[in-house]
């Protein structure tokens, strides 16, 4: 085992499995489809550190196994009802910004806030607060 993931044995190779974080605000929203609540929490999974992702359409529609048009609706009813923003269009994968504070804590003590940049890989930025 590492950190917090189980590893599965699956005939010759090991599977690692993986786990997110669903905030209550998207989970329990009524007025939100499943499929928008299946396609943020493959988002949430997706954030490194800070509140940003970025992975395609089809990518989370094979994931989910769902249509990817379904995909696209919901990426637009959650954006709609605040939970997330899109940035970029086009046939560039877009990077999607997931609005909930579960995103925004604190990674060790003394850290106001971390933030995570899409522009060039994994990265994140520690702010202190004066």
């Amino acid at each position: 085992m590492t950190g917090n993931s189980d590893h599965i044995a699956n005939g010759n190779s090991v599977h690692c499995e993986h786990w997110n974080r669903l905030p209550d605000s998207v989970l329990f929203d009524r007025s939100l489809s499943l499929a928008c609540r299946c396609v943020y929490a493959v988002l949430a999974g997706a954030v490194f550190q800070g509140t940003v992702a970025k992975m395609g359409q089809r990518r989370i529609s094979k994931l989910l196994g769902i249509h990817q048009e379904t995909v696209a609706l919901a990426l637009r009813e959650l954006a709609e009802r605040g939970h997330i923003t899109v940035s970029g269009n086009g046939n560039y994968r877009r990077t999607y910004h997931l609005h909930s504070d579960v995103f925004g804590q604190k990674q060790r003590a003394g850290v106001e806030e971390v933030i995570g940049s899409p522009s060039g890989g994994r990265r994140f930025a520690s702010v202190r607060r004066a």
